[in-house]
Formats: C-alpha cells, structure tokens, sequence
C-alpha cells in the first residue's frame, strides 16, 4: 500500500528533530519508529493490527492510529513517552488499491485517550479541507477517490458484524500476517 504525508504532518514529523523539543527523549529514535510504522503500513496495509494499528471509531471517515507504545515487533525499544499516536485516513480507486495518507502525529502521554476527540477532529478537518487538493491529485492519478463516511459507516457495520465476541470495540481484532 503506498503512504503518502500529509503537509502539515510531515511539518509536524520535521519538527521533532530540529531541536527545539527536549525531555531527554532521543527524537531521532522517535522519529525513526515513527517511520517504522509507516513502512510496516506500508507492507502490510488494512492487515495490519493491534498493537501497532487501531481502528478510530469515533471518526466520520476510515481513520486509523498507527502506534508507537506499547512496544511490538515494529517498534522493540518503545517502551515509555512519549505515546505517540499517527492519524492516517484512506483513498481508493474503483478496482480497490488504497493509499494511505498519514494526516495528524502527536503525543497523549499527558492526555491519555482525552488527546484523541482533538485530533480525529483535527485530521478529519485536513480530509475535507483537503478535498480540493486531493480531487485535483485524484483527476491527475485517475480511478482514484477519497472514501465517504457513507464508505466507512459501512466498513465499521460491516466490523461490528464480524468482530469476535469479547473483543474491545475500537481495535482492530485482525492480526497482522507475516
């Protein structure tokens, strides 16, 4: 699946390593797993789940939260702050190849899950205020177009349906194939 950033995430992503945050946190390292995560979405696209990857059910659109803590096979040395946590939202084409668009990072060590109503507004504002630009990116990559709410109202029904019992709503009960 190919992973696009979003201009303001990869602002946000820049940030964290031209000096101006400290805490005796290695950004570079951060910065480095942030990247992980992205490849491992990259590689393994909707299939992967928990712990890296959630499902944002809250969200109008097909949201998910890449995640760095708690430490997994993509990030081995993240074990504490900063919890960072990457938005990405989802475009398709007819015959069904998605893209991902990383579209809000950020850290909810102080917040906790209180960080996320913010954000998921936050990236779902960057999705309809991009939406000229990506139709513009779309009319020049034809057969591609963003997923409606309508599409992942849809997925998430569709999820709720075929979750296993006893699993947390909100994650993904998928488990990543190798």
């Amino acid at each position: 699946m190919e992973v696009v950033l979003h201009p303001l995430f990869e602002t946000w992503l820049t940030s964290l390593t031209d000096g101006s945050l400290t805490g005796g946190v290695d950004w570079w390292e951060v910065t480095a797993e942030i990247a992980a995560l992205l490849g491992a979405l990259e590689l393994h696209g909707r299939s992967l789940g928990d712990p890296e990857c959630h499902e944002v059910v809250s969200a109008r659109y097909d949201i998910r939260a890449l995640r760095r803590t708690p430490p997994t096979e993509t990030t081995p040395y993240a074990t504490g702050p900063p919890v960072i946590r990457v938005l990405v939202g989802f475009a398709r084409n007819e015959s069904g190849h998605t893209i991902a668009v990383a579209l809000v990072g950020g850290d909810k060590t102080t917040l906790g899950n209180r960080w996320y109503p913010a954000n998921v507004e936050r990236a779902q504002q960057r999705l309809d205020h991009a939406q000229q630009r990506l139709d513009q990116w779309c009319s020049r990559n034809p057969g591609f177009a963003r997923l409606s709410s309508e599409d992942a109202t849809r997925r998430q029904l569709r999820a709720e349906h075929l979750r296993p019992e006893g699993s947390k709503k909100g994650h993904n009960a998928r488990q990543r194939t190798t």
